[in-house]
């Protein structure tokens, strides 16, 4: 996976250099930690943490909302409440509701990226 994305995003961007974070928890789902109120406040914590990070300092976060083919999943609006995202003013971000077994929505997270990442390199 990491060589495809490394080639991928070289033939989109050459030999600009730019920094993506990819976060996924394992097995949990992405939205069942939102589903579970104890997970709740540890996932929005930690992602706090994360882009307070120096190196994260000027990135851009995308959130998969994944599983949507799932009864019962949490929407975009809901995770992104549940995470705090509104909250975030120092950055660009956007939720995408996705399926990744279906291959809904991934596309159009990953275009919306390279959108904001063209433009940041551009400018």
């Amino acid at each position: 996976m990491g060589i495809f994305m490394s080639r991928l995003f070289s033939s989109l961007f050459g030999g600009k250099e730019v920094r993506i974070l990819i976060l996924g928890l394992d097995n949990a789902g992405k939205t069942t930690i939102l589903y579970r109120l104890q997970n709740e406040s540890d996932a929005k914590q930690e992602l706090s943490a994360m882009l307070q990070e120096e190196e994260l300092a000027s990135s851009i976060l995308l959130v998969f909302a994944n599983k949507q083919d799932q009864k019962g999943a949490l929407n975009a609006q809901q995770i992104s409440e549940g995470m705090g995202l509104p909250e975030i003013r120092d950055r660009q971000w956007s939720i995408q509701e996705t399926s990744a077994l279906k291959g809904k929505g991934l596309f159009e997270g990953f275009d919306w990226l390279v959108t904001c990442i063209k433009g940041a390199t551009e400018g």
